[in-house]
């Protein structure tokens, strides 16, 4: 039943619309509407998958909040902290088209009084020059990939830099109260490897649970189809 198919060889790859999409197309998610199109690089736009972070962090955002979402991508998280009542955002991604298409995500959901303060930058350089302002945050929320490039071309590996971010993070955090979200893909690491890194990190963390995302399948067989680990950490 699809309606476009994503097929890669080698580098390149190349979407084929077996029917055919508008484009571009509006998803909505709860209050958060997300415009959608088919890009070069396989994405649409969003994960949805990430529906279940959003709800985790209307559950856990405090009003009145500073926020922190690094690999911010198109906004998802950085909408949700918004429709939750945070009193700043600061959005950081590598990606100068993926934040234009977040300031186009807010202004469709109705949210363009928020808050927000979008930025283009490198999510290392950017948590230091942070710590050096002596600037605090009351939620993080990262979603690094894999492997990446800043915008000056700086590298991103996830597992020679993912340690050096978070104890930037932690220390950016007010320890009174708080959390932390890390978001990770299909990396060849487990999700308990993945949270002892979090958890070495935030020592004054008192509660801290790693789940596997997934997204149902709509056949009557209802697999649940694996698409990432989350670890939520909260004080």
């Amino acid at each position: 039943n699809a309606q476009a198919v994503y097929t890669r060889s080698g580098e390149v790859g190349d979407w084929k619309q077996l029917r055919a999409l508008p484009e571009p197309w509006t998803m909505r998610s709860g209050e958060l509407n997300f415009r959608l199109r088919l890009t070069a690089f396989k994405h649409t736009g969003i994960f949805p998958e990430q529906q279940a972070n959003w709800g985790w962090i209307a559950r856990t955002m405090k009003k009145g909040a500073r926020v922190l979402n690094l690999f911010g991508y198109t906004g998802g998280a950085t909408l949700a902290c918004a429709y939750s009542g945070a009193a700043e955002i600061v959005h950081v991604d590598s990606s100068k088209p993926a934040v234009t298409w977040g300031r186009e995500n807010q202004k469709l959901s109705s949210l363009e009084g928020a808050p927000i303060r979008w930025i283009v930058d490198d999510a290392v350089k950017f948590t230091a020059r942070e710590l050096r302002r002596e600037r605090k945050y009351d939620y993080i929320f990262l979603d690094p990939p894999a492997f990446g490039r800043g915008p000056e071309g700086e590298i991103w590996k996830f597992e020679e830099h993912l340690p050096v971010l978070l104890d930037n993070c932690a220390k950016l955090l007010e320890t009174r109260s708080g959390a932390l979200l890390l978001n990770a893909y299909s990396l060849g690491f487990s999700a308990l490897a993945i949270e002892n890194l979090v958890r070495a990190a935030l020592p004054f963390a008192g509660e801290i649970e790693s789940v596997e995302l997934t997204l149902a399948e709509t056949t009557a067989r209802r697999f649940l189809l694996p698409a990432g680990v989350a670890v939520r950490a909260k004080w």
